[in-house]
């Protein structure tokens, strides 16, 4: 079993040069994985055997094209058989005999969940894909072997000279594409988000959307013996992923005749189904709030230059705040943005001695327009 979960390796590690946060991480790393594993489980027939199973007679030879007959084409449950009692009004919770005017409730998604959720992994990755090919590089070029506990030798007084010169004269006011591109970045990881529920929602015929508040309040309803239940009483997860569906199935006997039959189909893979649809409810909620307030922080942090100052500030100690809000008043967002990002990746040491220089180099010089 742990060598199915091997080739995610690569996505627990972390990259030498951090070039976004912990809630950027959280769509591209954390939920990516998830969803890789979610694949892995509705797919892996080690776990849960067949997917469908469909109970006939003995004197079916077909068995196994009525299985791959009702797992294309879909089973059913009857809507009317989803109130009352189980071994009284129905045989099921959604079985039973059906009359003209019972509403059968199609079920046909379980065969595309696992496709769904690969192609929402895809979707997740798709703004860090993005971010990582417009960064090209440049963090990991401006703070290479910078990380270091120790102040190595390569923090020389030409090392140091070169990135204060790229900082305040050779690229000062050029870094403003680059802290948007990251922000839009971040506004696709928020719209993403809150596509993946309206697509999810979509994808199981509205039942998603209310799914896990649905599924939190039935496990706190009171049990309460009685000889019928109404709706309210039913647990959502056997209404929209049902263990236990009818298929029929047509087909021409010796004579010409056609044949229907009206199969019971055992779906073990929905033991799964449910559970991983209520996980996704609740992390997706999450991630949006998380990703909302990323966004909303963004636009404050571009738009609020004491904000800025108290960010330098959070990573440094020892360091006046005037000295930082002389450099934050001569950098653009931008420039603040890369410097911002230094302070992530390198000695901390480094890092208040670039900022000590930089200060009297943005303080000799007229501030620029």
């Amino acid at each position: 079993m742990i060598d199915l979960f091997m080739p995610f390796r690569s996505f627990l590690k972390f990259e030498n040069v951090c070039t976004d946060n912990n809630i950027f991480r959280m769509h591209y790393k954390l939920t990516v994985i998830v969803l890789l594993v979610f694949t892995l489980l509705v797919t892996s027939k080690q776990f849960f055997g067949e997917p469908i199973h469909c109970m006939g007679d003995n004197k079916d030879i077909d068995k196994d094209a009525i299985n791959s007959y009702c797992w294309i084409y879909g089973t059913y449950t009857l809507k009317s058989k989803l109130v009352g009692v189980e071994g009284k009004n129905m045989a099921y919770l959604g079985v039973g005999p059906s009359n003209i005017i019972d509403e059968p409730i199609k079920h046909t998604y379980y065969q595309w969940v696992c496709f769904v959720l690969l192609g929402q992994a895809a979707m997740f990755y798709a703004p860090r894909y993005l971010w990582k090919m417009w960064e090209g590089g440049r963090l990991k070029a401006l703070a290479s072997d910078l990380a270091s506990p120790i102040v190595t030798k390569d923090w020389t007084e030409y090392r140091r000279g070169e990135l204060i010169s790229y900082l305040s004269y050779t690229n000062l006011y050029t870094h403003n594409m680059y802290a948007l591109r990251y922000a839009f970045c971040e506004i696709l990881n928020l719209l993403n988000v809150v596509g993946q529920i309206f697509l999810l929602d979509l994808f199981l015929g509205g039942a998603f959307r209310n799914y896990g508040a649905a599924v939190a309040a039935f496990t706190h309803i009171p049990k309460v013996p009685s000889n019928f239940k109404d709706f309210s009483s039913i647990n959502p997860m056997d209404q929209f992923f049902p263990k236990l569906t009818k298929c029929w199935f047509r087909s021409y006997g010796p004579s010409g005749t056609l044949q229907l039959k009206d199969r019971l189909c055992v779906l073990p893979l929905n033991i799964v189904n449910e559970k991983i649809f209520v996980i996704l409810w609740f992390w997706l909620i999450f991630l949006t709030l998380l990703s909302a307030a990323a966004v909303l922080f963004r636009i404050l942090v571009f738009t609020l230059p004491a904000l800025r100052t108290s960010m330098i500030m959070g990573q440094l100690r020892y360091v006046k705040r005037r000295v930082v809000a002389k450099i934050v008043k001569n950098f653009g967002f931008g420039d603040w943005f890369i410097l911002y990002l230094l302070g992530k990746n390198m000695n901390p040491i480094i890092y208040k001695d670039l900022i000590l220089e930089l200060s009297k180099e943005v303080g000799n010089k007229p501030v620029t327009v």
